[in-house]
Formats: structure tokens, C-alpha cells, sequence
């Protein structure tokens, strides 16, 4: 995207990943991702924007427990309020976790409110710059929340499936970052795509990502791709790094070292 009037609302190296369709796999980029920034110990901080709280959960802390979260974060409307709601994971010092906790689906109704849609870079400020990676991982939806993720971000990354129902619904996100870029930051850049849950051999899922590369080019289209498998679940389900499970993990560990790598690189 090309500058704009518009002033950055972005506060530090931030990526929101995102993608209105359910089930395409944001949590589990957003978790591979931050296994690679764990296993390499670049300090990171995921925020949980989705009111599932699936990351939360995985990250090893109970969403119930949590008295604060993003929920909280986003009503308060205040410059670094995220800061005091802030919780190590468990799975070490170097990753951080500001949880799914507080009301984010009434948050989602708050468009009478002030500034509704700067709420999250508000509560941000200040505090992502303190980590080397900001992952936010986004509900399902191109909601509110989800338009407060890209305007706090400095970097969106769709995470799309190789399906007819995953690339149709690719434009509308696409739209919804160009309106967030021109209403509410200028440094938010469309970092690129992710396609998820790749069959090792499909002839539909190489027609859709033919499909994709023509709708959002190439280069925007990032290699490698994240096949399916099943430790995927197994590490959900463990609540513990890809990364931990060493050659168990197959492939996975180095697909995701690679695209932490591009992601970096786009933030520098």
C-alpha cells in the first residue's frame, strides 16, 4: 500500500492475523509462529482477540481464572492500558500473553463509543514496543475487534485454506485492511498470505492457490505452506510448542522457523 495522510496508530512490530472465515487455522499460525519465536528466544507477546480463547488456553493459562484481558483492554480506552493485564505463558519467560479475558464479544457493539475502532493501538502504546513481536490473534469475524487488531498493527497476515469457501472469502479481508489502512493507520501493510492445511496431493487445492496467486499476486502468497497434521492437535491439546516435540514434529518446526524469518523481515 502507498503512504497516506492518515497518522500510524501502530505501536511496535505488530501483526494481526486474521480471516473471517472460522476454522482456517489463525490459532495455529499464531501458535506456530510463537513456538519459533520461543525456540529462537525472541521475546514475543500474543494477544488474544478472539473470545473462543483457544490461544489463551494453549498458551497454559486458563481464560476463567483471568480477572483482566482484551476484553478490559478495549473498553478501557487508555494509552498503554494492556500493560497491568500482561501474564507470562507456560511456556517460558520469552512468551508473553495478554488473554482472552473480559467481554470482547459486547466489545464487539462499541461502535458508539469514542475512537472505536483505536481502542486496542491505545492500550498498546507503549507496551508492544517493550516486546520484539506483537502476535494478535483475531476472531473469526471482520468485526470491530478484528478492525482494531489491523488498526494496531503494522502488518496483516491472512491465513486462507486451499478451498473454494477459503479463497472466496479472501476479498473481503483484503477490503477491510485497505479500509483500515485509509481510516485508522497508515503503516498497516498486507504482509502477505498464509495457506494452511495443505493436502500433500490435491489437484482442487492447487487450483485454488493458482486462484489465490491471481487475486493478491504471487509474491504475496508466502512459501512454505503449512501442510495437515495431526501433532498439530496433539500440541494444542499438550498446550505446549510445536517446537517441544522435536522430530515427532516432522517438517512443521522448520515451516514455521521460515515464516517467522519472512515475517521479521517484513517488520525490519
Amino acid at each position: 500500500m502507498s503512504s497516506s495522510s492518515n497518522s500510524s496508530l501502530a505501536t511496535g512490530p505488530t501483526v494481526a492475523v486474521l480471516n473471517q472465515k472460522g476454522g482456517v487455522g489463525k490459532t495455529t499460525v499464531t501458535l506456530g509462529l510463537a513456538s519459533a519465536a520461543w525456540t529462537a528466544g525472541v521475546r514475543t507477546l500474543v494477544v488474544d482477540l478472539d473470545a473462543q480463547a483457544n490461544a489463551t488456553w494453549a498458551l497454559g493459562v486458563d481464560p476463567s481464572t483471568e480477572n483482566w484481558g482484551t476484553g478490559d483492554a478495549l473498553a478501557a480506552n487508555a494509552t498503554g492500558a494492556a500493560g497491568p493485564m500482561i501474564v507470562p505463558s507456560g511456556w517460558g519467560d520469552t512468551i508473553w500473553l495478554l488473554p482472552a479475558a473480559g467481554d470482547l464479544t459486547e466489545r464487539e457493539t462499541d461502535v458508539r463509543r469514542a475512537d472505536p475502532a483505536r481502542r486496542l493501538a491505545k492500550a498498546l502504546d507503549g507496551v508492544a514496543s517493550t516486546f520484539d513481536l506483537v502476535l494478535i490473534d483475531c476472531a473469526p469475524s471482520l468485526g470491530l475487534n478484528t478492525q482494531n487488531a489491523l488498526a494496531a498493527a503494522s502488518q496483516a497476515l491472512l491465513v486462507v485454506e486451499p478451498t473454494i469457501f477459503g479463497v472466496r472469502g479472501v476479498n473481503p479481508v483484503v477490503d477491510l485492511v485497505e479500509q483500515v489502512w485509509e481510516s485508522d493507520n497508515a503503516a498497516l501493510d498486507l504482509a502477505g498470505v498464509i495457506l494452511n492445511r495443505v493436502p500433500a496431493v490435491s489437484s482442487d487445492a492447487q487450483l485454488r492457490q493458482q486462484e489465490l496467486a491471481k487475486m493478491v499476486g504471487s509474491k504475496a502468497v508466502w512459501s512454505p505452506s503449512i501442510p495437515q497434521r495431526v501433532i498439530v492437535n496433539q500440541a494444542h491439546g499438550e498446550r505446549a510448542p510445536i517446537h517441544a516435540f522435536g522430530r515427532r514434529a516432522g517438517e512443521l518446526p522448520g515451516i514455521f522457523d521460515a515464516l517467522l524469518a519472512k515475517l521479521r523481515r517484513s517488520l525490519a
